[in-house]
């Protein structure tokens, strides 16, 4: 895996296939397509009305790190005031559209679809492997399904979240620092036998 790593240039994503320990999957990670995605900004002083306006709408958003789910979406808080919205099976400009309608008056929506990339992640070792590199305290007890953290892994900032207790995590990860994001989570899985599909998508 080091030679591939050494011929591989820095901006090209870690090919899919499988690295490390032969005959074990430890951990799998797939890359998350037909995802529209976009940050939801409150305006000054309507971060209230606008958790109202999206709850009534079927998206009970929370104003912490937290994921919530309903009526389509999945959002995840970011920032005070601030989420960042996907739509699995959707584009851009509906999801835009969307939003934009849910919040209108309350705040702002930022098309943020090519702007990442999402890669779920699971398998029996996946804590194991994150721990090397998370800087969040990733024991069952303190990270639950539905907790979500913005922070730097291994010096990439990255989003992501607890979607069940198995346990199983989706990252968004901005495209520029991806690919060295990948490396990392590949050379921190290898030891576990390591499972990567959807890189070569294109």
């Amino acid at each position: 895996m080091s030679d591939l790593f050494q011929s591989l240039s820095p901006a090209h994503l870690v090919p899919a296939g499988h690295y490390g320990v032969a005959g074990a999957t430890g951990v799998t990670a797939q890359v998350v397509t037909n995802l529209a995605a976009a940050t939801l900004v409150a305006r000054k002083g309507k971060t209230a009305a606008l958790i109202a306006a999206a709850t009534a709408s079927g998206l009970p958003l929370v104003d912490a790190p937290k994921a919530s789910v309903g009526a389509g979406l999945e959002a995840i808080g970011t920032g005070p005031g601030k989420w960042l919205v996907l739509a699995e099976g959707s584009d851009g400009a509906t999801l835009r559209r969307r939003l934009e309608e849910l919040a209108a008056g309350l705040g702002a929506v930022t098309d943020q679809s090519d702007a990442n990339l999402v890669l779920d992640i699971s398998g029996p070792k996946a804590r194991e492997a994150l721990v090397k590199g998370v800087a969040v305290d990733l024991d069952p007890r303190a990270f639950q399904p539905g907790d979500a953290a913005t922070t730097p892994v291994s010096h990439v900032g990255v989003t992501f979240w607890q979607r069940d207790a198995s346990p199983s995590y989706r990252f968004a990860v901005g495209n520029t620092f991806a690919p060295a994001f990948l490396r990392w989570l590949a050379a921190s899985a290898a030891e576990y036998g390591f499972a990567l599909s959807g890189t070569d998508r294109g």
